[in-house]
């Protein structure tokens, strides 16, 4: 039985909870708002391998895109789930061989792999008493663990990498590019997910100290471009707003909901909510944040009576969505 502790997605009216070493799991959130594990999903057993722990939910279509990866071959497989749930045939990907492949991205017409240089190659490690620790260097910028979703204008395929980056890759040319976003270390990045594998402006990302704890959450524009004679953020970057937790406070990451009514909402009208801890008084909240201005002060803070320790993903589930659980 696997941990299913890396991340959730809803889909066709299943909350899955999900680790990229096992199929998902399928809860149901009770009235108490105690969750029911009711078991282990394999789509009619069409799913033989594991589930990325991030599946793409298309916010048109209503499909769910995914993939796995395994040491053997095929060493990755490609999935559709329509809206109705039903899996269709797998897709094959051929690479060189085994790889750890965290994370993925669409556009309206792609997706997106990536082909990383963290292998799999276990047979150098038998037979050894001694196992020997070595290291390599690569390029920085290849060893990717999580992407933004991506988008596709006019022949460029536009993917946004948590260390920073925006590449854009024209696919008629071949030609690909890159610019700096932040001088920031970031992760957990997150957006408006009606806009997932469309064109979006703004992004939201976990702002990392420097023991890799999140201090505070970092609004980026895509589209920022800086103002002569106006005072900045950040120099060259994209950062539009910061909300700082606070001296001995950190977070979790932060997820968008868009505010009740999305009729002529801008992309970036919403609330961003994650949990912090304050490790001065030992206590931990809940902050629900403005995300269009990025104000200092929470829009709400909810105390909570245990801590929630810092971990992986969060998700946010819509009264909709828990009134149509299977």
């Amino acid at each position: 039985m696997g941990t299913g502790n890396t991340a959730l997605v809803y889909h066709h009216g299943r909350l899955l909870a999900l680790n990229e070493g096992d199929k998902p799991y399928a809860l149901k959130v009770l009235e108490d708002g105690d969750l029911q594990t009711l078991g282990l999903m394999d789509y009619d057993k069409r799913l033989t391998h594991s589930f990325t722990a991030h599946p793409k939910v298309d916010p048109v279509t209503g499909e769910m895109f995914t993939f796995g990866y395994q040491f053997t071959a095929p060493y990755v497989t490609y999935h559709v789930v329509t809206k109705e749930g039903y899996m269709l045939d797998p897709v094959p990907i051929t690479i060189s061989e085994p790889v750890m492949m965290h994370d993925f991205a669409i556009t309206e017409n792609y997706a997106i792999f990536m082909d990383l240089p963290l292998y799999f190659r276990p047979k150098p490690m038998l037979g050894r008493t001694v196992l020997k620790l070595f290291f390599t260097l690569v390029d920085y910028q290849t060893l990717i663990l999580r992407w933004l979703q991506g988008l596709s204008e006019k022949g460029w395929a536009t993917i946004e990498m948590n260390c920073g980056y925006e590449i854009r890759f024209n696919l008629n040319t071949g030609e690909a590019s890159q610019k700096k976003l932040s001088e920031s270390a970031v992760d957990f990045p997150r957006i408006n997910e009606k806009y997932i594998g469309r064109k979006q402006r703004f992004v939201y990302a976990t702002r990392l100290d420097s023991l890799a704890k999140v201090e505070g959450i970092v609004k980026f524009d895509l589209q920022l471009e800086p103002e002569v004679g106006k005072e900045q953020i950040e120099v060259g970057g994209n950062v539009k707003g910061i909300f700082q937790f606070g001296h001995g406070r950190y977070g979790s990451e932060a997820i968008f909901v868009p505010r009740e009514s999305d009729v002529g909402l801008e992309e970036d009208d919403g609330y961003l909510i994650c949990f912090v801890h304050d490790e001065n008084t030992r206590k931990s909240e809940v902050n629900v944040i403005d995300a269009k201005t990025m104000s200092s002060e929470p829009v709400a803070v909810v105390p909570l009576p245990a801590r929630v320790p810092y971990g992986f993903h969060a998700f946010f589930v819509t009264e909709e969505q828990l009134k149509y659980q299977v």
